[in-house]
């Protein structure tokens, strides 16, 4: 029987597109599910104004359970991610808040790094980036179950 546990989280893509994911994270792989469009801040003018605030997240701001549009999560994505805990060489936790977020409340990054490639996770609202990173530590350094 898997433990099985999520956070909600953003990773930066080509600069100035993101994307938001439902991260749960198993004793034998990490993944991630799209669970929202572009994520935007509200502001602008006419027309701008009108595509941010359908871009924006509505709810409470600190509750990661706002940042998913479940209709979204419940469709396959070619963004969507799996990478096995045997894969991973390293996690850290990096507590400085992420350029361009705006209001958007976040607790630093979570970086998960493997031969391939390194995630860089904002981690939504008020969720503890480093109780994530460490959760994630421990487990690459317990046995696997058969």
């Amino acid at each position: 029987m898997q433990n099985i546990w999520s956070f909600v989280a953003m990773e930066y893509y080509a600069l100035v597109l993101n994307r938001t994911y439902v991260v749960s994270v198993s004793d034998r792989e990490i993944r991630g599910k799209v669970c929202r469009g572009l994520t935007s801040v509200e502001g602008g003018i006419g027309f701008a104004r009108a595509i941010n605030q359908a871009m924006s997240v509505q709810g409470d701001l600190n509750d990661g359970n706002s940042y998913v549009d479940k209709g979204k999560l419940g469709r396959p994505s070619r963004a969507d991610f799996s990478i096995r805990l045997s894969e991973v060489r390293s996690v850290s936790y990096n507590h400085r808040k992420k350029w361009g977020m705006g209001y958007y409340p976040h607790d630093g990054r979570v970086l998960i790094a493997t031969p391939a490639r390194t995630r860089e996770l904002i981690i939504l609202g008020r969720q503890s980036g480093q109780a994530i990173a460490d959760r994630l530590t421990l487990m690459l350094s317990a046995p696997l179950m058969p």
